[in-house]
């Protein structure tokens, strides 16, 4: 980062600076494993936060910053659990106003997110605080990478995976401690094989990770004195900037999907900032390779599938497939709950005179993601079958912070295709035929048509509304007053959708197959015959992802060998 630009950041962060508590007040956002709600909460101090703008201040230098970024570290070290026989031992709260004790569920990922700007401050800035302060930071350096090593988490964790390998190697180092190294090596080493036997990452094409995924393999990189963590980062941090690349979309400025986890459908600043800095020359950024620039421009079709796990730990694969050309960007998993950070199905079309709208497939009780629906799907180029069962074994907002095992209250249920971006300011609706929706985005045509309602709950309804969001086309399950819902009483409730996008012909033509329980639906595409096979009622989560089949075209299955 120039200091030009780091200034701006330490001055908007510094209006919110309380000298008196020695922490960074901020807007209380947080919906994961604290206690502590908006109404009462609204505003609170964040220890993290906090961390980033000591980290800032010393990175700009100056006595002032300095003593100010002390103040700070003081009050961090001293909200970390240091007690080794505690089950949180090494991590820290989220805010000053929550203890661990108190909190929801604790988050053992903040070992990992302080650990990586302690480390870094003690290594490259320890000069500027006082030694007692450096001392309890190297200490607190020491009990992150303890909590890390005793939390041990897998490769498939890939931020997590990655952020623990950086901490624990770097602390290592610092600490002249060679267990810390070592794990820190082996764990970066084991996250590279695992990564490169799938061919990309785990926690896929994810607009919110994979930057700070970047950022932690080139902290190891330009930091570590380890020769083959090193290596091991630079063969990551070019895999990671090929998967942006790739997904990257010119016409609509768009982070093509799909998402395996994202905050925003949007992309917001720091991700356009982190985009837009790495494609500079400037050596102040972390660049993106220049073999890797032209896919950030090319305006070319592309059209590929690659999966997404590792089969044999997982019990079933996840492909993604993305379409791109010169109008729009589609992508789609094979599989996939559809809780609020993940994007099974999401598209970008530019709509003309600069600007564009996107197209998120979602699944709502009373208006929220709801993770206890699961995705199927197929896409063949501008084309997707899809289908939704419901999972008796899961959550409602989350998959394990909101557990109602297909049992709740609620007044809505439906199924939504969310045209967001610009298309609040543009003149779109849609016509309804049947159970099919179409409408034009500038010039591309989209069209979606429920092909099979199979549902104790009865027909669907269709519905579509314009608001401050853009325009929603909905597929209305139940809605009404609230009542009680079982996903275990029925004895059918599938759906099955075709969808087009900048297409100008019909919809394709979708043969449904009943067997028993199952149900196939397949079509015909230019690359192959394309199926999905779900069962018509509510099963438990993992029978679905591991039992639901996917047939990819023809075409696909080639090109992915």
């Amino acid at each position: 980062m120039r200091n030009a630009e780091l200034l701006t950041s330490i001055q908007a962060t510094e209006k919110n600076y309380n000298s008196d508590v020695k922490l960074v007040r901020t807007p209380l956002t947080a919906t994961y494993h604290t206690a502590l709600k908006p109404d009462k909460h609204p505003f609170v101090y964040g220890l993290y936060p906090s961390t980033v703008f000591a980290y800032e201040l010393l990175q700009y230098g100056g006595e002032l910053y300095a003593r100010r970024a002390a103040d700070i570290l003081e009050v961090i070290v001293s909200r970390q659990d240091q007690d080794p026989s505690r089950s949180t031992y090494g991590i820290w709260p989220y805010f000053y106003e929550e203890s661990l004790d108190e909190m929801d569920r604790p988050d053992w990922n903040m070992a990992d997110f302080h650990g990586k700007k302690l480390v870094l401050i003690v290594k490259n800035y320890g000069d500027l605080l006082p030694p007692a302060l450096v001392d309890k930071l190297r200490g607190a350096v020491y009990h992150a990478c303890r909590a890390i090593m005793i939390r041990n988490v897998g490769p498939h964790y890939t931020n997590i995976a990655i952020m623990g390998a950086l901490v624990t190697l770097l602390g290592g180092e610092l600490l002249e401690n060679e267990e810390l190294r070592a794990y820190g090596e082996q764990r970066l080493r084991k996250f590279r094989d695992y990564t490169m036997a799938i061919g990309t990452f785990t926690e896929y094409n994810s607009p919110c990770y994979t930057p700070i995924a970047i950022e932690e393999l080139h902290a190891i990189y330009t930091e570590s004195s380890t020769p083959g963590a090193v290596a091991d980062a630079e063969q990551l941090l070019d895999l990671a900037w090929h998967m942006i690349a790739k997904h990257y979309h010119p016409a609509t400025g768009a982070w093509g999907g799909p998402h395996s986890r994202t905050y925003s459908t949007q992309l917001r600043p720091n991700e356009k900032d982190f985009l837009g800095n790495g494609l500079k020359s400037d050596p102040a950024y972390i660049r993106c390779p220049e073999k890797y620039h032209d896919l950030f421009r090319s305006t070319d079709e592309r059209y590929y599938s690659e999966p997404t796990l590792m089969a044999e730990e997982a019990g079933f694969q996840n492909y993604a497939t993305t379409y791109q050309n010169e109008r729009l960007t589609l992508g789609s998993y094979t599989s996939g709950s559809m809780w609020n950070q993940r994007r099974n199905l999401l598209a970008y079309v530019d709509a003309g005179s600069g600007k564009s709208v996107s197209i998120q497939l979602q699944f709502l009780k009373d208006g929220k993601d709801f993770c206890s629906a699961i995705f199927t799907g197929v896409q063949s180029r501008k084309q997707v079958l899809f289908s939704f069962n419901l999972a008796t074994d899961n959550g409602g907002w989350h998959q394990d912070l909101d557990i109602i095992n297909g049992r709740f209250r609620a007044q809505d249920l439906r199924i939504r295709l969310q045209l967001g971006g610009d298309a609040s300011g543009l003149e779109l609706s849609a016509a309804q035929t049947g159970t099919r929706f179409v409408t034009l985005i500038g010039e591309t045509a989209l069209q979606v048509d429920a092909v099979l309602d199979r549902s104790d709950y009865g027909a669907l309804q269709l519905e579509q509304a314009r608001d401050e969001a853009g325009l929603s086309l909905d597929y209305v399950i139940a809605t009404g007053e609230e009542r009680d819902f079982d996903f275990h009483a029925l004895e059918k409730a599938v759906w099955v959708f075709a969808f087009s996008l900048g297409e100008d012909r019909p919809l394709p033509t979708v043969d449904i197959q009943t067997s028993g329980a199952w149900v196939t639906a397949s079509i015909r595409t230019e690359d192959g015959e394309a199926s999905i096979t779900v069962p018509q009622a509510p099963r438990k989560t993992g029978e679905l992802y591991r039992e639901n089949q996917v047939q990819l075209p023809a075409v696909q299955q080639r090109h992915m060998g």
